[in-house]
């Protein structure tokens, strides 16, 4: 029994000898995490208070009308197959979401966010329904065109349903974007010109009586093209618009009401005790003015307020507004996505809230550039005449101004500019939104330096997602020649690409952006730099021809165009090409076809490469009897998942390593019945992909590890046309409790610190699993021990303290980006989704970095008295042989 008491208290001090957690005073000091709401869709102002927003991410939250900030937010369900179609705001906040069948009807209290309750129904007709909200009555409008309508009504609070599904014929119902619900009428015209008819039906009416006009009668005859558009925010009403001219008209159970104003079909109502105003904006872009119209819709009184709007996305979209007396207050949406608070009259910008980050689909770190100081001393003996009074000059002048700084107390603020530090640590973020805006952000807060809008360009959709590639052409370390990236983009409209050129650290436009006469179909940077540091971009268009920016790398590409080659994957063509410039001329660049890999019926769904900056400490693995195990170390490798249909197995998933250089496939497997996710992660000699397995209804981590065996066939430099022999490959899955969103292996500057792998789950978490429980170990058993083994576990663990983000949960990851520091135990990461996180990971620790409590004070007690000790010492020792000496 003794024996049983003495156990248990020493398992309780063996568990708080390994327990490893995040201080509460550490949170927030190396992580700093931005919260969004996403693209607004809708949005009120239900009170003086606060603004209720609903976004195309599917979240309904509320912002403050002072500072904009989130009072609360709520994350519904996946975006892309669920939307929130209908937001209301009375005395509670209530929505309408859904999509591929089930909608959801929920109630929110407007004050806290809770919810208050939620009804579902399950409709099969794949038309769009129309939903209607009046008196405690939701109605759906299911529309068959050419046919008629089906009305069903139902209690909002219970879903209780008020009557059976009612049917009006409506024959001239033919095109669903020429039909609107206004208030509690379903609206259509029967034609896009003056010729037309307007229909209109009042849906909680039992007499279903169905009201026609002729447009000409309301709008006038005068040619042009006719569109139908509901008023934001206004009951009833509803916008005849021709040759971008709008025209209000209030329906009525007797006969419209058409009011005789030209307007904007941007403009919204907001209610002014009995008086309804109506505000349109007008953007007078040479002045950097924003002209704010209101009429009274009663009395025509017309008031026209002007203020300072200097965002270059365009006109501000009125979204809703409030007034109280002479005053309002008028919230507003760009087409960067960014929202903002107006008030009139004054012209104040409250509050802008950058929405825009919420959609980022690239990003990039930056070396930021050193110091003044710094700079001076780097170049202290960059004297080229090696006069020893220059180099002597230099040098006091150096540490005179050091010596400045001293005195200033400025030495420690080095790191609150745009500077390198010490560590690496300090950089600069640059990210792009799928609005088209450019962001540079400070790694160490999350501000926002600099903002550069592009208009009338969007980002290229790849393998179903929109990307927008970034190229480091030039870093800041080549001082003094500016830092340069160039991003690509294709035009809205022609498709054409689009190139900018800009410097990262302050974002400030190298020449003027570039819009190119072709489509784009590869683009890759060069590793070769010219004589100014200068790395060119190579971009091979839609007819298969290739150019070269700037023209300076263009004498740099033919020196080396026999070792360059590229590969372009397509995604409808579902072949994967590769080409190389070795029969390019001076005159032009051609592209010649080298090999083909056919992929037949299967659809390409992830493509992954190594990491262009990763660099491999080890070429070996060392084994239980001390042979090494060489791996296979191809930086030409690319990974490559398909996705195939099957009468049998269902959904057939291959994976694919394949030589970008010959084309050579390497490595392939197939799993059976396992669909999505899948995602791609590809380091150094192994692959992680993980994929949903239908048979056992669970998520999967498979691993695959390339060796070339005992001896290295390419001992000096790799050459993909020199390989003898296919590499051993060792796999291995795992079962994961989780739902990858995104995945990625930490990076650092010399490879030597363990490798983690990243992956960002559906519940909001990014936890890190060390590569050491992934790695393949083949045959298992105590036979074939190694030095750090670990025995093979089917079920992979999440523990809580291996979340880098604790308790800040980041919903609907998009994707991960990391960086190296300075400092080889650190590796940047930035997390970006709804949200953004950014933080530092160590996955062997700071075994560079003393840590934060480390006790200064002792370690100099203690040499203090090493250093006393030993002179006592030998000043004792000194006189025992004097006294020995004279005996």
């Amino acid at each position: 029994m003794i024996a049983t008491k003495n156990f248990k208290y020493i398992f309780l001090i063996y568990l708080f000898n390994i327990s490893y957690c995040l201080y509460e005073d550490q949170i927030g000091k190396f992580d700093w995490k931005l919260n969004y709401v996403g693209n607004v869709k809708f949005g009120t102002i239900d009170s003086t208070k606060r603004v209720i927003v609903a976004t195309e991410e599917n979240v309904i939250a509320s912002l403050s009308l002072k500072n904009g900030q989130i009072l609360w937010r709520q994350v519904l369900e996946n975006p892309a197959l669920n939307q929130i179609e209908l937001l209301h705001v009375d005395k509670e906040v209530i929505t309408v979401s859904g999509g591929k069948g089930t909608w959801y009807v929920r109630g929110w209290d407007s004050s806290s966010g809770s919810l208050l309750w939620e009804w579902s129904f399950y409709m099969e007709n794949k038309q769009r329904p129309y939903w209607i909200l009046s008196k405690g009555q939701l109605v759906h409008i299911i529309p068959v065109l050419g046919s008629h309508i089906e009305i069903t009504s139902y209690d909002v609070h219970n879903g209780r349903n008020n009557g059976k599904t009612m049917k009006i014929s409506t024959p001239w119902v033919t095109d669903l974007s020429k039909c609107q619900t206004a208030g509690v009428y379903w609206t259509c015209i029967s034609t896009n010109d003056s010729s037309g008819q307007l229909f209109y039906t009042d849906m909680l009416s039992s007499a279903n009586q169905v009201r026609t006009f002729p447009i000409q009668s309301l709008i006038g005859s005068a040619p042009g093209h006719i569109e139908i558009k509901p008023l934001e925010s206004g009951d009833s009403n509803l916008f005849l618009i021709r040759n971008n001219v709008a025209r209000l008209l209030k329906l009525q159970p007797e006969a419209p009401h058409v009011y005789p104003y030209s307007l904007s079909d941007k403009a919204v109502t907001a209610f002014n005790g009995d008086q309804t105003l109506l505000l349109q904006t007008i953007q007078n872009s040479p002045t950097n003015k924003l002209t704010i119209q209101t009429i009274e819709l009663q009395e025509g009184t017309e008031n026209v307020f002007e203020m300072d709007y200097t965002n270059e996305a365009g006109v501000a979209n009125i979204v809703s507004a409030v007034c109280k007396g002479t005053a309002c207050r008028i919230f507003v949406k760009s087409n960067d996505n960014s929202v903002s608070l107006l008030q009139l009259p004054g012209g104040k910008v409250s509050w802008t809230r950058e929405e825009g980050l919420s959609q980022v689909v690239a990003v990039e770190f930056f070396e930021l550039p050193l110091s003044e100081l710094d700079a001076s001393i780097e170049h202290e003996f960059d004297s080229i005449s090696g006069d020893i009074f220059s180099t002597f000059y230099n040098r006091i002048f150096s540490q005179i101004r050091q010596l400045l700084v001293v005195l200033s107390g400025q030495q420690g603020d080095s790191n609150i500019g745009m500077v390198r530090d010490e560590f690496g640590l300090h950089k600069i973020i640059v990210v792009v939104t799928a609005s088209g805006r450019l962001y540079g952000l400070d790694s160490m807060s999350g501000n926002i330096v600099w903002s550069q809008y592009l208009k009338g360009v969007e980002g290229f959709s790849v393998l179903g997602k929109l990307s927008v590639p970034l190229f480091v052409q030039r870093s800041a370390r080549y001082s003094p020649l500016m830092a340069q990236c160039a991003a690509l983009m294709k035009d809205k409209i022609t498709g054409h690409g689009v190139m900018y050129t800009f410097d990262p650290i302050t974002g400030q436009s190298i020449g003027n952006i570039e819009r190119l006469p072709y489509q784009i179909e590869q683009a890759m940077l060069l590793p070769y730099e010219d004589d100014k540091h200068m790395k060119g971009l190579l971009i091979m268009s839609d007819n298969y021809e290739v150019m070269v920016y700037p023209s300076s790398a263009k004498p740099v590409l033919l020196k080396h165009a026999s070792s360059i080659f590229f590969y372009t994957a397509g995604s409808k063509s579902k072949i994967l090409q590769g080409y190389n410039l070795v029969h390019s001329t001076t005159d032009s660049l051609k592209a010649t076809p080298t090999w083909t890999l056919n992929l037949g019926p299967a659809d390409l769904i992830a493509v992954n490469v190594r990491p262009s900056s990763e660099r491999v400490h080890s070429q070996g693995r060392v084994l239980a009897d001390r042979s090494v195990l060489y791996k296979y170390v191809n930086p030409n490798l690319l990974a490559i998942a398909t996705l195939m249909d099957d009468p049998i197995h269902k959904q057939v998933l291959s994976i694919y390593l394949v030589d970008g250089v010959t084309g050579l496939v390497v490595y392939s497997a197939a799993h059976k019945r396992v669909g999505k996710p899948v995602h791609l992660v590809h380091s150094e000699n192994w692959l992680v992909y993980s994929y949903y397995n239908a048979r056992f209804r669970r998520m999967e981590l498979a691993t695959v590890e390339l060796y070339e065996g005992p001896t290295q066939s390419n001992s000096t430099s790799f050459s993909s046309h020199a390989v003898s022999q296919l590499p051993h490959p060792q796999t291995q899955a795992y079962i994961f409790p989780g739902t990858p969103l995104a995945m990625l292996a930490t990076l650092t500057e010399r490879g030597i610190t363990n490798k983690h792998i990243l992956i960002a789950l559906s519940s909001g978490a990014v936890t890190e699993v060390p590569w050491a429980f992934l790695e393949p170990r083949g045959p298992h058993g105590t036979m074939n021990m190694e030095e750090g083994y670990i025995p093979y576990i089917p079920e992979l663990p999440i523990p809580a303290e291996a979340t880098i983000n604790y308790n800040q949960s980041i919903p609907q990851v998009r994707g991960i980006q990391v960086a190296p520091a300075r400092l080889e135990s650190t590796c940047l990461v930035l997390v970006y989704g709804l949200d953004l996180f950014y933080t530092r990971v160590t996955p062997s620790k700071t075994f560079d970095l003393l840590k934060e409590d480390f006790d200064h004070w002792l370690i100099a007690i203690v040499l203090i008295g090493l250093i006393v000790a030993s002179y006592i010492t030998k000043r004792l020792a000194s006189r025992k042989a004097l006294k020995l000496a004279w005996k």
